[in-house]
């Protein structure tokens, strides 16, 4: 009977990281998979991977020095559809390694280094952090912040 007990101890102990990890897997590979959408210009797929609410949020940095904003979804998507349009799709090879998290019940905060490689050899790094929100049983992102450095590409 006590060894019964034990284990049941250990377990229930144990169950938290065990759903942790498992939630920043997922959030790992919803990161991921949005970045790729956007580099693929998919805006469909990009746009499954978020929340698409008045409370979306995007936030990043310009060649120039200088930064954009957009709140909402409606305002994010017409900007990506704009940014899709207007600009040439690269293939470009992604990587993004150094995750790091913070989970708290529905709510989950993750930051990460990453970088992508043209077909020439450029390669641009930037550090990238996501806010994200489980619905239904799925994390999407709520909020993005991405901020590159445009001196580091090569």
């Amino acid at each position: 009977m006590k060894t019964f007990f034990l284990i049941i101890g250990v377990l229930l102990f144990c169950a938290p990281s065990f759903s942790q990890t498992a939630d920043e897997e997922a959030i790992k590979k919803v990161c991921i998979a949005e970045t790729k959408a956007f580099n693929d210009f998919d805006f469909d797929v990009m746009a499954s991977y978020h929340v698409q609410s008045a409370n979306d949020q995007l936030a990043l940095n310009k060649p120039d020095g200088s930064f954009s904003s957009k709140s909402g979804w409606e305002a994010i998507g017409k900007a990506l559809k704009n940014y899709f349009q207007s600009n040439k799709k690269e293939t470009v090879k992604l990587a993004s390694e150094n995750f790091s998290f913070v989970i708290h019940d529905d709510m989950a905060f993750a930051c990460y280094n990453a970088s992508s490689q043209n077909p020439e050899g450029k390669t641009s790094q930037s550090k990238e952090f996501r806010t994200l929100l489980k619905i239904k049983g799925e994390w999407k992102i709520l909020a993005v912040q991405a901020y590159s450095n445009y001196l580091s590409g090569k």
